[in-house]
């Protein structure tokens, strides 16, 4: 049996969540993205460490995709995306004090939500990617050159749908949360 918990964000909620958006904002464009992947990789190791709830740890799988996605050279994201990501990681960083005022795991794991929601079309892309590369690599037994040509495709190919999708939910949304997460520049 499980049970639905759902839970709203007031105005005051919303205004404390736009006030670590924007020192996040400058934690992302003035931290070496190495810092703010080690401080989101700590906070994803201090969850792993813990006994956590089957929903918490999901959101932190999130958390894990993100970096694993930042990180992978073969996915070749844009500076533009690259950023997006590091936006969100910056979210979690130890050194920041938006993290400091939201330490506790649920408390990450809420954020979590949050910037995974606007990230779900590259998360998406990034996940299709793996399993095609894992495909790939399942059916040929050495790589060979036609492997990076036909990974730099896919990755093109589906980081273009990403895109398309973004713009298109971009379009309709004119929501609190929508308003919010662009403080993030995601």
């Amino acid at each position: 049996m499980s049970v639905r918990v759902s839970f709203n964000l007031d105005d005051a909620d919303l205004e404390h969540l736009a006030a670590i958006a924007q020192q996040t904002q400058l934690r992302a464009r003035s931290e070496p993205a190495e810092a703010i992947i080690a401080g989101a990789r700590e906070v994803l190791e201090t969850a792993n460490r813990a006994q956590l709830a089957g929903f918490v740890k999901e959101r932190y799988s999130r958390l894990e995709a993100m970096l694993q996605m930042v990180e992978d050279a073969q996915w070749g994201l844009s500076a533009e995306d690259r950023q997006r990501t590091l936006n969100a990681l910056a979210c979690f960083g130890s050194s920041s004090s938006a993290a400091a005022a939201a330490s506790g795991l649920l408390d990450h794991a809420i954020m979590i939500e949050l910037v995974s929601r606007d990230l779900h079309h590259d998360l998406e892309a990034y996940r299709d990617f793996c399993r095609f590369r894992d495909s790939y690599d399942r059916k040929h037994a050495a790589p060979d050159a036609d492997r990076d040509r036909w990974l730099e495709e896919r990755s093109a190919n589906l980081q273009e749908r990403m895109h398309k999708r973004r713009r298109k939910d971009l379009a309709g949304a004119a929501s609190g949360l929508r308003k919010l997460l662009s403080l993030f520049g995601l």
